[in-house]
């Protein structure tokens, strides 16, 4: 699997903030998950 940190987020990505919400956990613990930037998590939960 390549890494795409500088491009979109890929479906499982988005599928792991949702579960991160739904869990109550915080963006900066969802972002260390995902290896992004906290402002990419937060930008994700907005649009949706």
């Amino acid at each position: 699997m390549t890494t795409n940190k500088n491009k979109h987020l890929t479906l499982e990505e988005r599928r792991i903030i949702l579960t991160g919400i739904k869990n109550n956990s915080t963006k900066t613990a969802i972002a260390k998950t995902l290896g992004k930037n906290k402002s990419t998590i937060d930008k994700e939960i907005k649009k949706s």
